[in-house]
């Protein structure tokens, strides 16, 4: 074992993990819905509006739509009725498979530790437990749909989604800084985000 002891690197603030989609990511899934939204009439979407639609810029939309298709998510039609369009329904498309199209295979690419003793060498305490957790989140978002996202947008756009309590937007635009989002009344939700069959009302 290396004599030399890895010294532990604290950060200087501690504060709120971010768990957040890269730039590309963010633009994948939106152009994803994008096509999941046009799906049930079989249409192919221009450049353009897609990112009209959901708030791309227009000179990296071909990239993320590319990158989509490329995953096997999205194909392409060259001509005057062409653009892109999802290869199979948004019910068949898991979450987990359009957020890899644009970030790649999920998971920490370095130890979740900065440092540690010497005995970490090869492996830290943590290991075993942060292992578990991030496959948590792949299962999650395997078990997701495209279809699932469909709806919870369609219901943001009739005003029937009920706002959790942990929306971070909501949060923002009130100038709440606790992370925490007043709730109008008759819209609560449970608090631990979009679970569908409580946050989409009838």
């Amino acid at each position: 074992m290396n004599n030399v002891c890895r010294r532990l690197l604290l950060p200087r603030e501690v504060g709120l993990v971010d768990l957040t989609l890269s730039k590309k990511g963010d633009y994948v899934v939106r152009a994803a819905l994008a096509l999941a939204r046009a799906w049930k009439d079989g249409s192919y979407r221009k450049i353009r509006e897609v990112a009209e639609e959901m708030d791309l810029p227009l000179s990296y939309t071909p990239q993320i739509l590319s990158a989509l298709a490329q995953a096997g998510i999205a194909e392409a039609r060259a001509g005057r009725d062409g653009g892109y369009r999802l290869v199979r329904a948004p019910e068949a498309i898991s979450l987990l498979d359009v957020v890899e199209a644009g970030e790649g295979p999920l998971g920490p690419s370095i130890c979740a530790l900065r440092g540690g003793p010497c005995r970490w060498e090869n492996v830290c305490a943590l290991h075993p437990v942060w292992s578990a957790a991030t496959q948590a989140i792949c299962l999650v978002l395997q078990q997701s749909t495209l279809a699932g996202v469909v709806l919870v947008d369609e219901a943001l756009e009739a005003g029937r989604f009920a706002i959790p309590g942990n929306a971070h937007r909501a949060a923002a635009r009130i100038g709440r800084t606790d992370g925490a989002a007043r709730t109008p009344t008759g819209m609560e939700g449970n608090g631990r985000g979009p679970v569908l069959s409580h946050a989409v009302e009838e």
